[in-house]
Formats: structure tokens, C-alpha cells, sequence
């Protein structure tokens, strides 16, 4: 595996210089023990989601969750019967490793603690609030021969795993993702780019390896300060462009992508685990059988046996799973000394890399005025 050691300059405008230098990748050499004492730092949805599952897997000890909100340890007393602590410091003795579900702001904070103190860290995506911020943890791990992992929890999705199996990353030339949902009231500090945008952003950097050419986005905030719809058109140096749309005020929940490469297309539905693949059947694919060579006649009648005679059409069930389960059980392995893990920091950096380039282009493309109307505009007579 190859990681990068990234330098970042400390503003975030104009786009930061990095400088990355391969070299090979490493994990924990002062490994914890092989039943590792794991905290959760925030109760929050999320966090309640991580102790949960923490709480029975008999691959850890679950030390409890520590947040500052009465109200938040409230609940993880009443739902899930759990022990809390207000201030995560107070575990400075006991704890080899941490899940960090706390606001995206508190993320530097809370994992510059835990990694001087030698404590591992998964930290719920994004990695920070700032590349600046990105770029001080990765080198932390570093340096303290830590665990950093980032919890872009698609890369365990049964449909992507699936997925990926099948897919020739290298022949991907068009991707599309979709990622809308309501208003949850949950992550209001980020806008929908650093909510949800990123896990597609992350998704699509993992399978398309070549930097990131050209970058033209648009958003537009209507409930807060921060954007709740965006899409964003990506080109990559190898001609691959991508092209993304997130919402979070959109009345149907939908994750899905479409991936266009040199064998044909692939859907993901990423909420319902299916996975369907359209390929060329051989003679035309390899271009001795052509519609438009046909007869008007004959061309009519294609559409009737398209994926019978012409393209062929298969749909696959992918095996349910946790997904969070799976990325704390890599985790878990991890800490002990025993493996590295799919999402480190360095690709936690460069999903918030892109993210960030997209921010800037939603800034400097914002519209004088929210695209979504008030009502009393429609209500108005011509008379008034």
C-alpha cells in the first residue's frame, strides 16, 4: 500500500500548494493489545450507532461514550444503557483507541489529544473542518506511528463492494452519483458538500487515479448559512469527468451512481445493495452487428429486443452487512498492529482536498438569491 505525506500551506484561499512524497505505507509498530479499550467521543446520533456496536463486539473493550451535553449522555443512558463521561480527557489512562463522531469543528482538537497521547483514532468523515487542519493530523499519525483512519463508511457499502469487484477502475471514462435526502436537523455545521457530497467524493477518488483537472460547481444555501443543495462537475488529467449532485432538501432519499467505462455501464443503488451491469452483447460490441446500419423498418423494431438481441442485462443482489460494523472491525484490526485500513488520512485529506475546491467554486459562483422562491411570489396577482 502507498501513503502520502502531504504539506499543506495554512489558508484555505488561494488553493494550497501540496507537496507529496510516496513512500511505504506503515501502521501502529507500538500496537495495543489484542483486546483494545475503544471510547466514543460524542453521543449524537452517530455516536450512539458507533457504541452500540462497539458495545458488543467481543473484539474490544468498550470503555463508554464522553460528551459535554447532559442532554446527549441523557440519551445514551436511556437508549442503550451505557456509561458516559463529560470530558473525554478524563481517559487519558485508559484508552488505546477512539472513534471521534463529535462536530466536524472539534475533530483537529480532539484528535491532535489522542494521537500525542497514543491513541488511535477513527474520525468520522470529514477528517477536519480545513486542509490546514487535514494536514496537521496526517502528519501527527505519522509521526506518533499512530492509527488514522477517516469514516467514509461507503467503502464498506455491500453494493460498492460488489461493485468493485467487477469494475476496470482504469477503463472508467463517466461517472454520475446522486445523493439526496430531508432535512434531518443532524450535521448543521457543514453545508451538503461536507455532509454528503463526500462520500461520493471519496468513492470516485478511489476509483479514478489521476489528478483532478478542472473543477465547476454550484450550490445554493435555503434553510442556513451553509449550502443544502450542490452538484458539481469534475474533470480528471486521464479525460474521466464526474458529475455529482447532493441534497439535503429534497423530498426523496436516493443514493445512487451510474459508471460509464470502455465494458459499458454499471448502477449502484446504494441504499437497496443492487448492483446492475449493461454490456454490448459480443457482435456488437465488437462492431460487426450496428442498429444504424439497419433498415428504418428493422431500426424500429430494435427497441422491442434491446437487451435481448443488442445489450445484456444483469442485476445482482449484494450479501447485507453492517457497513459501520465492518469499518470498526477493520479498525479494530488495525489497532492491534495487524493490518492497515482502507480509508487512511491521506484519503480522508484528499476527499476534503476536492471538497474544498468545490466549496470554492460554490462561492464563486453563488447566486444573488436562492433559487428556491417564497411562496407569496406564486400567490401574487398581476393586480398586486
Amino acid at each position: 500500500m502507498v501513503v502520502v505525506v502531504i504539506d499543506v500551506l495554512d489558508q484555505r484561499r488561494p488553493q494550497p500548494k501540496i507537496n507529496i512524497t510516496q513512500f511505504q505505507g506503515h501502521q501502529a509498530m507500538n500496537s495495543h493489545p489484542t483486546r483494545p479499550r475503544i471510547g466514543v467521543i460524542g453521543g449524537g446520533h452517530l455516536g450512539r450507532i458507533h457504541a452500540k456496536l462497539l458495545a458488543i463486539n467481543p473484539d474490544c473493550e468498550f470503555i463508554g461514550v464522553a460528551d459535554p451535553s447532559e442532554h446527549s449522555r441523557d440519551l445514551v443512558h436511556s437508549q442503550l444503557n451505557l456509561s458516559t463521561v463529560p470530558n473525554y480527557q478524563a481517559w487519558a489512562e485508559t484508552l488505546d483507541a477512539a472513534i471521534v463522531a463529535a462536530p466536524t469543528f472539534l475533530h483537529h482538537e480532539i484528535g491532535t489529544w489522542c494521537l500525542i497521547h497514543g491513541i488511535d483514532v477513527l474520525m468520522e468523515k470529514p477528517i477536519a473542518s480545513s486542509l490546514r487542519e487535514a494536514s496537521k493530523l496526517v502528519q501527527l499519525a505519522q509521526t506518533n506511528q499512530r492509527v488514522l483512519q477517516v469514516g467514509h463508511v461507503e467503502r464498506f457499502n455491500p453494493a460498492w463492494m460488489l461493485a468493485a469487484k467487477q469494475l476496470d477502475f482504469p477503463s472508467i471514462r463517466y461517472v454520475e452519483a446522486v445523493r439526496e435526502g430531508t432535512y434531518t436537523g443532524r450535521s448543521t455545521d457543514i453545508g451538503i458538500v461536507l455532509d454528503l457530497m463526500i462520500h461520493d467524493i471519496d468513492l470516485i477518488l478511489s476509483a479514478i487515479d489521476s489528478p483532478v483537472e478542472h473543477v465547476n460547481a454550484f450550490g445554493w444555501s435555503v434553510l442556513g448559512e451553509h449550502e443544502d443543495f450542490a452538484t458539481a462537475n469534475i474533470r480528471f488529467k486521464n479525460g474521466s469527468v464526474a458529475q455529482l449532485r447532493a441534497s439535503r432538501v429534497s423530498p426523496v432519499a436516493k443514493r445512487h451512481m451510474q459508471i460509464y467505462s470502455e465494458e459499458g455501464l454499471t448502477e449502484l443503488d446504494l441504499a437497496a445493495g443492487v448492483v446492475s451491469t449493461t454490456f454490448a452483447v459480443p457482435d456488437v460490441a465488437n462492431g460487426k452487428r450496428q442498429a444504424d446500419q439497419l433498415s428504418a423498418e428493422l431500426r424500429s423494431k430494435v427497441k422491442d429486443n434491446l437487451y435481448v438481441e443488442w445489450l445484456n442485462k444483469q442485476e445482482y443482489k449484494a450479501e447485507p452487512c453492517n457497513a459501520i460494523a465492518l469499518e470498526q472491525n477493520e479498525f479494530i484490526t488495525a489497532v492491534t498492529g495487524n493490518a492497515s485500513v482502507t480509508v487512511s488520512g491521506e484519503h480522508g485529506y484528499r476527499a476534503l482536498e476536492l471538497a474544498t475546491r468545490i466549496l470554492d467554486e460554490i462561492d464563486a459562483n453563488k447566486p444573488a438569491r436562492s433559487v428556491i422562491p417564497s411562496a407569496a411570489r406564486f400567490g401574487q396577482s398581476k393586480a398586486a
